[in-house]
């Protein structure tokens, strides 16, 4: 988690006991739901978005 927070500034909100996480687009200007597990990309103008598992390791490979 402090992973986390360091990694997007503290623009995160985990709430674990009701297993809510949110981080925040700045973009768009809004908070983007996301679950346990997804990972948490920056894109290239600073935003901060959720990517499922399933989806990160269809997209990309190790290199």
């Amino acid at each position: 988690m402090a992973e986390l927070i360091d990694f997007t500034n503290g623009l995160v909100k985990l709430n674990d006991v009701d297993r809510e996480f949110t981080v925040y687009d700045r973009l768009h200007d809004t908070w983007v739901k996301f679950e346990y597990g997804d990972w948490i990309l920056k894109g290239v103008q600073g935003e901060f978005y959720p990517c499922r598992h399933d989806v990160f390791e269809a997209t990309y490979e190790e290199v």
